[in-house]
């Protein structure tokens, strides 16, 4: 009995070491694991670290204390020290959140060099689990970007610039139209007047036993000049219609729709509400003219038989649509170089007050412009 006892305590302390001898050997090797990964990570040319699992850096690569210029202890005594303080908030912020959720994260900031320049920086850090799926490392790299954000910096200023000369360019024609109507209302509408009073006194004065020729002549005149004061007060109203000031979108909306329907012949439709309140004046004249140059595109190249304009206003911006029961557009049209100047014209005009215009050809044939502002 004592025997069996012995053999199987033995047998238990012989089992106790093996695991011993096999867990040495384990964490051993992982030393040598990790010895060799942070023997590449500092010897790669691009700035990389280690986190523990909690979120403390415990290593920084060569590369890191080169671009710093500090050494390792004070890296790993206050990593977030080359970061721009500007930047420290959001970075902190966002780092916790990432860590919590324990994915890859992504972020880019701003890192003070050695010489007291601070560049930016993309930065990826990806966790390391276990068997277990439980995070054992961070493993993180940053990449110089800083030309890259001077080129999208370059490219949104020149943007900002681009729209504010197209913005500059609508206002100086909307002057010069309201300038042109101003000038066909007092001087070409008075001298229209002034002859249509003239023939009417000379139709007067006439003797009754006067021509039936020159009494016809007098009339088709008079005739005439009556048609082209009604074409001028057309054209005065296409240049800056009256009613846009005075009553707003949706009553200078119906009135072009009557008269495009009775000059082209295709039916327009105008849906939608005032609301509330109206939009901004520039805002109202952008839609305005966005409508004007789509029908006049469906008069030319739609071969439609009926347009409706839709418009309306959803928390702090406007919508206005324009759909046509046309050909469509052909493949790829909206967004090729020579796309049509009109589409163009419109998109400017969208831009110029802050929208953002989209043209689409529909499955069933005809087309959709949306165009949305912010009131």
């Amino acid at each position: 009995m004592d025997r069996a006892v012995g053999t199987r305590s033995d047998r238990r302390k012989r089992a106790i070491a093996r695991a011993s001898i096999e867990a040495e050997r384990a964490e051993e090797e992982v030393r040598q694991s990790e010895n060799r990964l942070r023997l590449v990570i500092g010897t790669i040319p691009t700035m990389a670290w280690s986190l523990l699992p909690d979120g403390a850096v415990d290593f920084v690569n060569q590369r890191w204390l080169e671009y710093t210029g500090l050494s390792l202890e004070e890296a790993l005594a206050d990593p977030m020290r080359t970061v721009h303080p500007e930047d420290v908030p959001g970075v902190m912020e966002k780092w916790r959140t990432d860590m919590a959720v324990g994915d890859q994260c992504e972020d880019e900031i701003r890192l003070r060099r050695a010489d007291g320049e601070y560049r930016w920086f993309l930065v990826r850090t990806v966790p390391l689990r276990n068997e277990q799926g439980n995070i054992v490392k961070w493993y993180g790299t940053s990449t110089d970007i800083t030309e890259r954000k001077s080129a999208e910096n370059a490219l949104r200023d020149s943007g900002v610039q681009l729209q504010g000369l197209t913005r500059r360019l609508v206002e100086l024609q909307e002057s010069e139209r309201k300038d042109l109507a101003r000038e066909l209302h007092d001087r070409v509408g008075q001298n229209l007047t002034a002859l249509h009073i003239n023939l009417g006194m000379l139709r007067a004065a006439l003797p009754s036993r006067a021509s039936r020729d020159i009494t016809s002549r007098l009339d088709d005149c008079a005739a005439l000049l009556e048609s082209t004061a009604r074409d001028i007060r057309c054209v005065e109203s296409e240049l800056r219609p009256p009613m846009l000031d005075d009553h707003g979108l949706l009553a200078a909306l119906h009135w072009h729709a009557n008269e495009f329907t009775r000059r082209v012949g295709i039916a327009v439709s105008v849906h939608g509400s005032q609301g509330a309140g109206r939009a901004r004046p520039e805002v109202e004249l952008a839609l305005f003219r966005i409508a004007q140059e789509a029908l006049n595109n469906v008069a030319k190249h739609a071969h439609a038989t009926s347009v409706v304009i839709s418009i309306g206003s959803a928390g702090s911006e406007f919508r206005m649509s324009v759909v046509d029961d046309g050909v469509g557009l052909r493949p790829h049209a909206a967004s090729q170089p020579r796309a049509g100047f009109g589409l163009v014209t419109m998109r400017e005009r969208a831009q110029a007050v802050g929208g953002r215009f989209n043209v689409e050809g529909l499955p069933q044939g005809g087309t959709r412009i949306t165009v949305q502002v912010p009131a």
